[in-house]
């Protein structure tokens, strides 16, 4: 019997089940060596480089209502972070109030209050907008590290002498 390779892209990215079943792969394929069960729902290659971008665009698919936040989102928006943040892999997902806590191992999940206006869609990406991100780390940030990311939400035009 030869092996069953996974389908690109489930081969070199973390996948939703949905995402799996969608490109043929079966339930017993899942079980294989290698392919890691990283939560409900949440598969990745055993040989995975870890990618924020790829964390973070599968936990999105399989959290419907829910998006990235927080140290997350200020990372894939290239928004600069205090150097003790800029490297961070933590992921975090928030949620409304309506819908159960997060629980996931290794993601940080927060429930929050937002309007629809404050999240958008970034390359297929449910993430919260700058703005919100920027409110979203008020809590964690010293004052001048908040300044620091406030300056980069302010457009100030340019004027030519």
């Amino acid at each position: 019997m030869r092996k069953q390779v996974l389908p690109l892209p489930l081969a070199t990215a973390p996948f939703t089940f949905g995402a799996a079943r969608a490109s043929g792969v079966t339930v017993n394929r899942l079980r294989r060596k290698d392919v890691i069960n990283v939560g409900r729902g949440l598969y990745r290659p055993v040989d995975w480089d870890f990618d924020l971008e790829g964390a973070a665009r599968a936990l999105s698919a399989a959290s419907p209502g829910a998006w990235i936040s927080h140290v997350t989102a200020a990372r894939l928006r290239c928004q600069v972070l205090p150097p003790w943040l800029a490297d961070s892999t933590e992921l975090h997902l928030s949620k409304p109030r309506s819908l159960p806590s997060v629980r996931r191992k290794g993601v940080f999940g927060h429930t929050v209050l937002a309007r629809e206006d404050e999240i958008e869609l970034v390359d297929g990406i449910r993430l919260s907008t700058r703005s919100r991100t920027w409110l979203d780390l008020a809590r964690v940030l010293p004052l001048h590290d908040l300044v620091s990311m406030g300056d980069q939400l302010v457009r100030v035009p340019r004027v030519d002498f």
